[in-house]
């Protein structure tokens, strides 16, 4: 236990040092405009989520942003799209400071991103109209399986389903539309996204299979010089502190990998 309370100290000196460091630079990396932009997209616990009744926002991107901006005594600007698509874009042209998302090689091309935070089960949400339950039963032409435009669904489920008919969404919104109306007979992603899509699709169900996993990771644009180190202090902070924890609860996330 004193070895604990010594670290939490130590990881606590270390991100205090790393702020003083930031304040007497001509910029701050993390922040160079001043205040910080989160990218974030709608209708997932891993990015942003509709306003509660008190009127606050919830999602691990979004608090975990809150947290910097606060640690780093700047302003917090989250920047809120409507699909992932459109925060990689931003965060590829350094039109945002900070994401929170699947640390994928193809990523890493263009974003500087921190060890894992969470790790989440990847599957498939099935339709209300669709009696489908195996895998082996989504591998087949007629079977037509939706992925979010710039996933990394778009890669894997070739190889996943060769032979089933996938179509791209724009948005979570679309595709639980498309779902409703038998358009779509399933639909490919994390499962954090999917519970919650599940839950505004009466009669839909998530498989209990589990066909890859993300690590999500804080990520800033590739070209800012020692981000990594910073946002890994910051993340240690977090979890010595229990804050983590406590904004995975008030996320409501569901998928989590157990392993």
């Amino acid at each position: 236990m004193k070895y604990i309370t010594s670290w939490k100290k130590t990881s606590g000196l270390f991100f205090s040092l790393f702020l003083v460091a930031c304040s007497t630079a001509p910029q701050n990396s993390l922040a160079p405009s001043g205040p910080l932009k989160m990218g974030l997209y709608k209708g997932t616990p891993t990015s942003i989520l509709s306003a509660n009744a008190a009127g606050e926002s919830r999602g691990i991107g979004y608090e975990l942003g809150k947290e910097l901006a606060a640690k780093l005594e700047t302003q917090y600007s989250p920047v809120v799209f409507e699909k992932n698509a459109d925060v990689l874009a931003a965060v590829k042209q350094s039109k945002v400071d900070l994401v929170f998302t699947n640390a994928s090689l193809d990523r890493a091309q263009y974003i500087q991103f921190s060890k894992t935070v969470i790790q989440i089960e990847k599957g498939y949400l099935m339709g209300p109209l669709s009696k489908l339950d195996s895998l082996a039963a989504l591998n087949q032409k007629k079977v037509k399986i939706g992925y979010s435009v710039g996933s990394n669904s778009q890669r894997e489920l070739p190889r996943l389903i060769p032979n089933a008919t996938l179509l791209q969404t724009t948005s979570t919104k679309q595709a639980i539309e498309l779902l409703k109306s038998g358009e779509l007979d399933g639909f490919s992603s994390n499962k954090a996204i999917l519970y919650e899509m599940a839950a505004s699709t009466p009669g839909s169900r998530v498989l209990p299979v589990v066909i890859g996993y993300e690590n999500l990771a804080l990520g800033t644009p590739l070209n800012r010089a020692n981000t990594a180190e910073q946002l890994n202090l910051f993340i240690d902070e977090m979890i010595a502190s229990g804050k983590l924890q406590a904004i995975i609860g008030r996320s409501g996330i569901q998928g989590l990998a157990t392993k």
